[in-house]
């Protein structure tokens, strides 16, 4: 792949800024969210998440913070390529300007997860091919204040499309082939991994995909297409007494008639964060107004592409305790 494309990332990051009349290397320290885990306050009803440093035109998804909520990574995909992107919080509790990740860049990148000890960033890669029709599972490691070089983990066979890894606390790794619209769990052995697909009551009916499976397995969040509100929604599961529950619908106010997809839940617990193309601000038009309106909104992050939110976890409890007393 041609050293073009992270220019062009660079320059969409450059025309951005010069819009917003930023400077492309700073944003004024008062339009950043500050502190762990940009500050937020997680409320009922879904949020942007820091909009001022990561809503743009082009489409963001699959957020993960550090433990600690000291790093945020997530994916700007942009026609051409997509790209982990990062940003950290600064000594002046601040958030830096996001940058492609140092082992993004090259290929198309996509879905990073840290693993429980956030010693580990699982991704998703079409490298070293760059073809997205066979995407694997990589990992790279935690070396001081950088990360390794980009480890292959061998999963499944090589015809086969393996997206969005998530880990539990004993090393269980559950993730999805696009192609067979399955969900699978790779349980650790000595030198490889047992793989399973899971059960029919997770996987029956259309594709499912993006799991993110709760630390301790006590849950499982994904992607489902399944009587839904719009296009893609997002389901829950509960592992009850060694069973999975039937999937159930997340609903309003997080399900959208939009397109939902990417949980991920913060390590403490207390953060969900998700993808969404949902529009806060329908544009209004009417006879012989000018189309710069129309242009406007769609250099706007308001367009209907993919953006994060975040919302309290307080709805998987609620959810549970409705299945412990059915």
């Amino acid at each position: 792949m041609s050293s073009s494309k992270p220019i062009f990332f660079a320059v969409i990051l450059t025309i951005m800024s010069c819009r917003q009349g930023q400077n492309p290397e700073s944003v004024p320290p008062e339009h950043l969210d500050k502190g762990a885990f940009f500050g937020v306050v997680p409320s009922e009803k879904p949020q942007l998440l820091a909009p001022e440093l990561l809503a743009s035109p082009v489409t963001e998804y699959n957020g993960t913070f550090s433990p600690d909520g000291t790093e945020f990574y997530y994916t700007t995909d942009i026609p051409e390529n997509a790209y982990i992107t990062f940003t950290k919080l600064q000594t002046d509790s601040t958030w830096s300007i996001p940058k492609i990740a140092s082992f993004s860049g090259e290929f198309s990148d996509y879905d990073p997860l840290f693993s429980p000890n956030g010693n580990r960033i699982y991704f998703s890669s079409s490298r070293p091919k760059g073809d997205n029709e066979n995407s694997k599972i990589w990992y790279v490691e935690r070396q001081g204040s950088t990360w390794s070089e980009p480890v292959r983990v061998i999963l499944t066979g090589e015809e086969n499309n393996e997206y969005y890894s998530s880990l539990t606390n004993d090393g269980r790794l559950y993730f999805n082939i696009w192609s067979k619209g399955d969900i699978y769990k790779a349980t650790p052995t000595d030198s490889t991994y047992t793989i399973e697909i899971l059960p029919e009551i997770i996987n029956s009916g259309k594709d499912k995909g993006d799991p993110f499976i709760d630390p301790k397995e006590e849950y499982l969040i994904f992607r489902g297409y399944d009587d839904t509100f719009g296009r893609g929604d997002l389901y829950i599961s509960f592992n009850i007494n060694g069973e999975w529950s039937a999937p159930e619908n997340l609903g309003e106010p997080i399900n959208s008639k939009a397109h939902e997809m990417c949980p991920w839940v913060s390590q403490d617990g207390k953060l969900f964060v998700f993808a969404s193309g949902r529009i806060n601000q329908k544009l209004q038009t009417a006879p012989l107004d000018s189309i710069n309106k129309v242009h406007e909104v769609y250099n706007s992050y308001d367009n209907g592409q993919l953006n994060l939110y975040y919302t309290s976890t307080n709805f998987i409890q609620k959810l549970k305790e409705k299945h412990l007393t059915d």
